[in-house]
């Protein structure tokens, strides 16, 4: 697949909050794909499937995912994780911490947070070959192909993903570790450790 082939999802985010509710009220809603959700998390997956050298490797497993899908959603909380980790204030003045998360919230679950989405979102992606998977040693781990990294290239000179970039660069420079050690750090933060399952996350 090539860039302009097949349905896009290049949706630019929506400025100023999250997008206007699905007209479906119910909690099936909340586990369909947005096109704004894929094209986020197939850059995501592209901006951790690449070394240097160009060698490929892999997002390893979706709780990691998860857990820098949630900072890249939420920039005041990946403010405040990256001045808990001693990046420098100047690292990080593009992040405006009074931004409205973008897309739908993510829940509190088992992990911390998550989104009903990802099943769908990632299945889009895999089914459309912009997306492979690949076991990696208790689980598995995700890559784009050829035709997804031609996609993320194209949403990546659009400047409506400017913000998405700039902060999936601090994500792949200083939190790329394992989704356990993000997890535990994202637990430092009441608004995570004090939420009940199930409930949204502020």
């Amino acid at each position: 697949m090539t860039p302009g082939a097949g349905p896009t999802i290049g949706t630019p985010p929506r400025q100023g909050g999250p997008p206007a509710l699905d007209s479906d009220q119910s909690p099936r809603a909340r586990f369909r794909p947005s096109r704004e959700a894929e094209a986020r998390i197939l850059l995501l997956i592209d901006a951790f499937s690449h070394k240097a050298r160009g060698q490929t490797r892999h997002l390893e497993g979706r709780v990691k995912l998860a857990k820098l899908d949630f900072l890249l959603r939420y920039p005041r909380h990946l403010r405040r994780v990256l001045i808990a980790q001693g990046v420098s204030a100047d690292k990080i003045e593009q992040i405006d911490p009074d931004e409205a998360p973008l897309d739908a919230r993510m829940m509190r679950y088992r992990y911390g947070p998550w989104d009903p989405s990802y099943y769908a979102v990632l299945g889009s992606l895999i089914g459309r070959g912009l997306v492979e998977v690949a076991p990696l040693g208790n689980g598995f781990g995700y890559r784009t192909t050829d035709s997804g990294a031609g996609l993320a290239a194209h949403l990546r000179a659009d400047g409506s993903f400017n913000d998405i970039n700039q902060r999936l660069t601090l994500l792949r420079r200083y939190l790329d570790k394992s989704g356990n050690t993000l997890k535990n750090m994202l637990y430092e933060l009441p608004e995570i450790a004090d939420a009940a399952w199930h409930e949204d996350l502020t």
